[in-house]
């Protein structure tokens, strides 16, 4: 055969062997897709390739293999050590919680397709922020005022200012203390209480403080065993230093926020619960009864549950629960007051699984007497060990458009977001909103930990920051006159956990010793 011939037909060869690769190779990735539809649907909404990149996708996918049966990670094993282990701990808790399949659900050819697809799907590096303002590095707005309080490795997961008394009240869940500072940041006074406490929120009822303890932060193990308990902390002469303490809920789920409110008209005070836990979890409404006891009244069965506040969305004479869930089903509700016990849940929205959402407030922004929503989003290493960026973090103004219609209306781009804050700090007549981020860009020296977003108008916000507060890692923050001079001050709580931080180990131990437990920073107003 001629050689011309011979190089004609291997050229042939070689390009349908590429043609048929190729489709294939669609196909492969069709059929992938196909099976994301099937399966990751099932938990959560359906998760687009791209709001991870691949790396990140590798780790998650090691995770979501847990729910489908499939226990083989080996595909981690060129990964940095704290992804194997983030990844392989999950295991642990979904066979403890008896929710591993006792059989796969789909065969190693089908989860290779199913990977396969998001990986080739995903792109090699996080998507940028899109319509981010410039950011002024120059905090006029606030002077920063250190305090007297320090820990000697803080994780602040309570801060809570009470203007009245001119004082902040700071819960930190490794010491177990509950601390009182004065509005100059001097300590009043501090104490543990038996059982121990792990404070995430505090509530006054005249001179009675309840005060939410979650249980243990951080371990897992401990998450569906509903460790968390609610404490009536009674006052004398409107301090904790001689107060008495009793447990009047215990045996919660692994608890994010409490909120007081007589929700049946009773006249007796009842308890809202989002028991975050971890595969178990609920918002659950307790009823108190005549004496002393309390009812469970299970309102959303779901797992994730970070905060719940309510309103007569309605204006039916009935206070309702709006309720932000950030786990599976992330998204918000409200569940419908219908009088006599029954509440009826609508869902305002949902996200996908790696939204991240941690706290909410209720505020009308537009001036038109509807109650809106200002919801941040910014939890970034449940399935992410790499802290990797995320385009869609930050913080959102939700107007309600009526009949529990509600429109995303504003978003402000913040790495890792945790709360967001709104007042009138400048005393303007609008609404403006302070934040801060547990989970920043650290790769970035100028990364955004505090951000004081002062309202132009028309929904439109001028950022703008302190390097200095970069030297802290903010997990918590409250608002309020806290030295009596009629302006709106923040306050600053500092964790200084090792989460996000392991794969820059020096910055973590940069951080510990230079972060600030609590910072105060003063408004300038007055």
């Amino acid at each position: 055969m001629p050689k011309k011939v011979v190089l004609i037909a291997v050229g042939v060869f070689v390009a349908t062997a590429v043609i048929v690769w190729q489709v294939q190779d669609r196909r492969g990735l069709q059929r992938g897709a196909e099976l994301s539809a099937l399966y990751c649907s099932t938990c959560h909404v359906e998760p687009s390739p791209d709001i991870l990149p691949r790396r990140s996708w590798a780790a998650a996918l090691g995770y979501m293999g847990y729910w489908l049966g499939i226990d083989n990670i080996d595909y981690l094993d060129d990964a940095p050590e704290f992804v194997r282990l983030n990844v392989s701990s999950r295991l642990e808790v979904l066979e403890r919680d008896g929710v591993y399949p006792a059989a796969p659900l789909l065969n190693d050819g089908e989860w290779a397709l199913l990977r396969r697809y998001y990986m080739r799907a995903a792109p090699s590096e996080p998507l940028p922020q899109v319509g981010k303002p410039a950011l002024n590095r120059n905090l006029e707005r606030f002077q920063v005022f250190r305090t007297s309080y320090r820990q000697p490795l803080a994780i602040t997961t309570m801060v809570h200012v009470r203007p009245p008394a001119q004082e902040i009240y700071i819960g930190d869940s490794l010491a177990q203390l509950l601390t009182v500072l004065d509005g100059n940041g001097q300590i009043r006074t501090s104490r543990q209480f038996r059982p121990a406490i792990s404070p995430v929120d505090i509530q006054f009822v005249g001179e009675t403080a309840y005060l939410g303890s979650i249980g243990d932060l951080l371990a897992q193990q401990e998450a569906s065993a509903r460790p968390a308990h609610i404490s009536a902390l009674t006052l004398v002469d409107g301090s904790i230093a001689d107060a008495t303490s009793e447990v009047v809920l215990e045996d919660l789920f692994r608890m994010a926020d409490i909120e007081v409110a007589d929700l049946n008209g009773d006249g007796r005070l009842d308890f809202i619960v989002c028991g975050f836990g971890s595969i178990t979890g609920s918002v659950a409404w307790y009823e108190a009864l005549e004496g002393g006891d309390y009812r469970e009244h299970v309102l959303l069965p779901l797992p994730g549950a970070v905060k719940a506040r309510t309103h007569d969305f309605n204006d039916d004479g009935l206070l309702d629960i709006m309720v932000l869930v950030s786990d599976a089903r992330e998204g918000l509700h409200v569940l419908v007051n219908r009088g006599g016990g029954d509440f009826d849940l609508q869902t305002i929205f949902e996200t996908h699984s790696a939204y991240g959402h941690t706290f909410l407030e209720l505020h009308d922004f537009n001036g038109d007497g509807l109650m809106d929503a200002l919801a941040v989003n910014g939890d970034n290493v449940d399935s992410d060990p790499y802290n990797t960026s995320k385009n869609y973090h930050g913080l959102r103004i939700y107007l309600n458009r009526g009949d529990l219609q509600f429109e995303e209306a504003w978003f402000y781009p913040m790495y890792g977001a945790f709360i967001a804050r709104a007042a009138d700090f400048d005393a303007d007549g609008d609404l403006d909103i302070a934040a801060v981020s547990f989970y920043p860009d650290f790769t970035d020296p100028l990364r955004e930990s505090f951000a004081y977003l002062e309202n132009q108008g028309g929904l439109e916000f001028a950022p703008s920051t302190s390097d200095e507060l970069n030297n802290g890692r903010w997990m918590t923050m409250d608002i309020g006159d806290v030295d009596g001079d009629a302006d709106v001050d923040v306050v600053l709580g500092g964790s200084y956990l090792e989460i996000g931080l392991f794969g820059d180990p020096e910055l973590y131990d940069a951080l510990v010793e230079s972060g600030e437990s609590v910072l105060i920073l003063k408004n300038t107003l007055n």
